[in-house]
């Protein structure tokens, strides 16, 4: 059955999401801060709210996914937030990756109001939302993951239940950790390699052939090789999700003193101003610390 969802939060993850629960037939109302970004749904059958508590009112689903902690917070509790249209029986999917324990407090607020919240951050990047083949990870009781699942089978190819409210986030925080060091190190193994006079394309296949070969490279190496940085994942958001996890493991007392390594590495590249570029740009902070350049096709001593 159609459902009339609300949804907020239009940019590289969350327009083609949006598009795809149209595609499914559902009635969606669509909320980004900046109206531009909104164009492509609305020209696609969707209506374009005026705020958050517009997208949220009459919505029987309401799916975010913004930038940062923040964010979020404005969005369902400050002015003109979905907290005040919200309906009881409602359902908010936060696909966001935010600090677990303000997403902890703003179920607690949207419990408040007789509705339930998920944490389901996604990872799949900008093609995985577009072919509607993200994996999320997700926090909630399990009786509204069933109820939510129609929606997010839509969405992503697989639904992993992490377990209590925040716990979606934890593994989402983990696994941002893991996937930014694999890309970072990487990174460093070729700015070395190339320096000392290995051609990209040679070290390339020497990985491939080796325990080192990973999904995650095998994908990203072209687009390195090619100095190609349009944002699959922003930078800016990278670093954010390290200090957040940096701070989780604070909060834990878990030594992380790789990832602590990493993301000042990722901070060094925001601060030249790489934040908008995919993470993968990263490179660039290396290769200028090392007077090389990791291209394929180009000779290390140029």
């Amino acid at each position: 059955m159609p459902e009339t969802i609300g949804f907020i939060g239009t940019g590289i993850m969350g327009q083609p999401m949006a598009l795809n629960l149209l595609k499914g037939g559902h009635r969606v109302s669509v909320y980004n801060r900046t109206r531009a970004k909104t164009g492509a749904l609305e020209q696609a059958g969707a209506r374009v709210a005026a705020s958050p508590a517009e997208a949220a009112r009459g919505a029987s689903v309401v799916m975010t996914i913004v930038s940062d902690s923040a964010a979020i917070e404005e969005v369902v509790l400050g002015k003109s937030g979905l907290i005040e249209t919200i309906g009881s029986g409602a359902v908010l999917i936060d696909s966001s990756t935010i600090s677990p324990a303000v997403s902890r407090k703003l179920a607690c607020h949207l419990a408040g109001k007789g509705a339930a919240m998920l944490d389901a951050p996604v990872t799949g990047s900008k093609h995985g939302a577009e072919k509607g083949e993200l994996t999320f990870m997700i926090g909630g009781d399990p009786g509204t993951l069933e109820r939510a699942l129609p929606i997010l089978k839509l969405l992503g190819k697989k639904h992993i239940y992490c377990g209590q409210n925040g716990l979606g986030l934890a593994a989402k925080l983990a696994q941002n950790v893991i996937q930014s060091t694999m890309v970072e190190i990487f990174c460093e193994g070729f700015v070395l390699a190339t320096k000392a006079g290995v051609r990209p394309e040679t070290m390339m296949e020497i990985i491939q052939g080796s325990m080192a070969r990973a999904a995650l490279t095998d994908f990203k190496a072209p687009f390195i090789f090619r100095g190609d940085f349009t944002p699959y994942f922003p930078l800016k958001l990278m670093h954010k999700d390290l200090e957040l996890a940096m701070e989780a493991a604070f909060a834990q007392n878990i030594p992380m003193p790789a990832a602590a390594a990493v993301k000042e590495v990722y901070g060094a590249a925001k601060a030249q101003g790489k934040g908008d570029l995919d993470y993968t740009a990263v490179v660039t902070t290396l290769e200028e610390l090392a007077g090389t350049k990791v291209r394929a096709g180009v000779s290390p001593a140029q």
